[in-house]
C-alpha cells in the first residue's frame, strides 16, 4: 500500500468522478484506475461501485476505509514536516553545559536567547558544570555544547571556538591594605595567599597566577582548593586570602569583597564554545553557526 494510492483514493472519494480526480493530480483516468485497482487488491475488497463510468460511489469497504486512509495521509504529512523541521535544525533538543563565570556577564543567557528566538521548538537544557566535566560530556556525546574556559589540550573529539577573552582581576578583602589603590602591580602581591578553585590547572588560571608571581618577583603562595568561584570569593571575604577570577565576578557583589586590576602583565582567561568535532545534528550546527563559530 503506496501513499500515492492512497491519497488518489482520498480524492476520488471526495470528487466522486475519475476525470476531475485525475486533473487534480496531474494525471490521466487510466492512472486513476490503476492506482485505484492497486490499492482494491493490496486490500482485497472493491473501494468504489462504478458500474457506469460517470457514475462513482464509495463502497460499504471504501466508506470504512476513509477515514483510516485519511489518518495516514495526515501522519505522513506530519512526519513529513517534523522531519524537514529536524533536518533545518527548527525542533529537537539541546543539553549545553556552562562555567558559572561564562554566566556572570549574561554570556550564556544572550546566546541562548537570541539561538530561541531563532528555533523556538528547540528545547535547550542548562546544565553548569566545571571545564574538565563538560569536556569529557561531550566527547561520549552526553552534553551537546558547552562553554567552558580553555586549557593547553582537547580531547580528540572535540572542538572548540574562541568565544571572547575577559580580563582577570585580584579580589581582595574590602579592609585589605591593598583595597585602597585603583589597580595593583604584581610586586604588590608578595606574600599573598591565593585561593583558587579545584579546576584552577585546568582552565589555566593556576599558570596565571604563577606567571603574576614571575613579573612581580616571588613566588606565589597557593592554598588548598576550593569548590568553585563562588567559594573562592566568599573566601576571600572571610579574609582568608586573595583570588585571581574573571572581572564579570563583580556581578556577584559578594560583600566584604572589591576587584582590582593588575598593571604591567597581561591577564586573561578565555571563554570557549565547545562540540563534538564530527558532529551532524542540524540544532547543533544551527547553534554554531548564530555564535559565529566554525561548524
Amino acid at each position: 500500500m503506496e501513499l500515492r494510492q492512497l491519497r488518489c483514493f482520498e480524492i476520488l472519494a471526495e470528487e466522486l468522478h475519475f476525470a476531475r480526480t485525475a486533473d487534480r493530480l496531474g494525471t490521466t483516468q487510466s492512472g486513476v484506475s490503476r492506482l485505484i485497482a492497486g490499492l482494491e487488491t493490496t486490500l482485497g475488497g472493491k473501494l468504489f461501485n462504478r458500474a457506469k463510468r460517470s457514475s462513482v460511489s464509495l463502497t460499504a469497504t471504501g466508506a470504512l476505509f476513509l477515514p483510516e486512509a485519511r489518518a495516514i495521509l495526515r501522519q505522513a504529512e506530519r512526519g513529513e514536516t517534523i522531519g524537514r523541521r529536524a533536518a533545518r535544525g527548527e525542533i529537537g533538543s539541546l543539553e549545553i553545559g556552562f562555567v558559572a563565570s561564562a554566566a556572570w556577564d549574561g554570556t550564556v543567557s544572550a546566546m541562548v536567547r537570541r539561538y530561541h528566538e531563532v528555533a523556538p521548538g528547540v528545547e535547550v537544557r542548562l546544565r553548569e558544570m566545571e571545564t574538565p566535566r563538560q569536556l569529557e560530556e561531550i566527547a561520549t556525546g552526553r552534553l551537546d555544547l558547552g562553554f567552558l574556559r580553555a586549557r593547553a589540550d582537547y580531547p580528540v573529539e572535540v572542538k572548540v571556538s574562541l568565544l571572547q577573552r575577559d580580563a582577570l582581576h585580584i579580589a581582595l578583602p574590602e579592609d585589605h591594605k591593598l583595597a585602597a589603590q585603583a589597580a595593583l602591580r604584581p610586586v604588590d602581591l608578595k606574600g599573598a595567599k591565593f585561593i583558587v578553585p579545584y579546576f584552577g590547572e585546568a582552565a589555566g588560571f593556576l599558570v596565571r597566577i604563577r606567571t603574576l608571581g614571575e613579573a612581580g618577583g616571588f613566588t606565589p603562595e597557593i592554598l588548598a582548593p576550593v569548590r568553585d568561584f563562588l567559594t573562592v570569593l566568599t573566601s576571600v571575604a572571610a579574609g582568608l586570602g586573595v583570588g585571581l577570577v574573571p572581572e564579570s565576578a563583580v556581578n556577584f557583589r559578594i560583600p566584604g569583597t572589591v576587584l582590582r586590576p593588575v598593571e604591567g602583565v597581561e591577564l586573561v582567561s578565555e571563554l570557549m564554545l565547545a562540540s563534538r568535532r564530527a558532529e551532524a545534528s542540524p540544532t547543533v550546527r544551527q547553534f554554531l553557526a548564530l555564535a559565529g563559530a566554525r561548524v
